[in-house]
């Protein structure tokens, strides 16, 4: 996608919202972190719709220009941003250091990250799991997420902290819902663990295909048919496809417990229907239970087989998971 207008009002610009109280009543005052652009208005809906229009109108300005505008989250001083990354992949850490301890008191979250990795890591300045957890969370905040992320992995693998699962997966979370990938990934792997509680492998099936269709390899490995593309075919089942969402749903759990649970049973195994979608395509989501989890059988074979049944009694023009 070209770097123009819709490029950049498409970006998550992150923006803070202050309420307070004047003679008429209640005001609000909308400013992005990333721009000197600020709106007010009585009503919160109509504040964050004004600092919209003078985001665009600003965006648009810069363009014409031939200025330079800045990522999500680099800050009003973005220059300076960039100028500490490109310190810090040089391994000039003092100055990347110095450069973003500056830029924290322009409420730059990314800089405050940053701060948190190189004390994690050791990087320019002594290792510190105290110092990094707080500059975490004072991104956090700002619901950064590689902040999240690198709280999240903290709780989860008892780095200066101890192991708090409930609190990695809340982390985890928040990152997953910035996109950010890796958290996808590992909050699948913990809500994955237990096949019996259905809301947790629902969620940790959305998590895998997020991070398998976003190019995680090691997500791509877990999920079997995420290397499937769908077939095109030129006879539809169009009797299956015009029956409502029940009618489809029971055919399909149907035929899976009359032709593909007695097989996997026999070898201490199960499967469970998590999802079942028929718009815009037609996609079921699987997990194996039982001795079937982790088996490389199960996950060409048994797919295979699983695959084959669902497609005679719809079409070819199916998408299956299998986790």
């Amino acid at each position: 996608m070209s770097k123009d207008l819709d490029y950049y009002l498409n970006l998550d610009y992150p923006f803070e919202c202050y309420s307070g109280e004047h003679e008429l009543g209640d005001a609000y005052l909308v400013e992005y972190l990333d721009f000197d652009i600020k709106a007010a208005s009585e009503d919160y809906e109509e504040a964050v719709e004004l600092a919209r229009a003078y985001l665009k109108e600003h965006i648009k300005k810069q363009l014409e220009l031939g200025k330079q505008i800045p990522n999500p989250r680099e800050g009003i001083r973005f220059m300076e941003h960039r100028a500490a990354l490109e310190a810090y992949k040089n391994r000039d850490f003092k100055k990347a250091f110095e450069i973003w301890s500056e830029e924290v008191n322009y409420k730059n979250d990314q800089a405050m990250a940053n701060l948190g990795l190189m004390y994690l890591k050791g990087e320019g300045v002594e290792k510190d799991f105290s110092k990094a957890k707080e500059w975490f969370e004072k991104a956090s905040v700002y619901d950064n997420d590689s902040a999240n992320f690198n709280l999240a992995l903290m709780y989860q693998t008892k780095i200066g902290v101890e192991e708090d699962i409930n609190k990695a997966i809340e982390y985890f979370r928040k990152a997953v819902d910035k996109e950010h990938v890796q958290a996808a990934f590992r909050l699948a792997l913990i809500l994955l663990k237990d096949r019996q509680n259905l809301e947790s492998l629902k969620e940790g099936f959305d998590c895998m295909i997020k991070a398998a269709q976003n190019g995680h390899v090691m997500a791509k490995v877990q999920l079997t048919g995420s290397d499937k593309n769908l077939e095109d075919v030129s006879e539809l089942n169009q009797f299956f496809r015009a029956q409502d969402l029940p009618t489809q749903l029971e055919k399909v759990n149907d035929a899976l417990e009359r032709y593909i649970r007695p097989i996997l049973k026999k070898d201490g195994g199960d499967i469970v229907l998590i999802d079942y979608k028929n718009e815009p395509e037609i996609e079921l989501r699987l997990a194996y239970q039982g001795n079937c989890v982790g088996c490389s059988i199960a996950s060409t074979g048994t797919y295979e087989m699983i695959k084959n049944t669902i497609e005679q009694i719809i079409d070819k023009r199916v998408r299956i998971f299998i986790l």
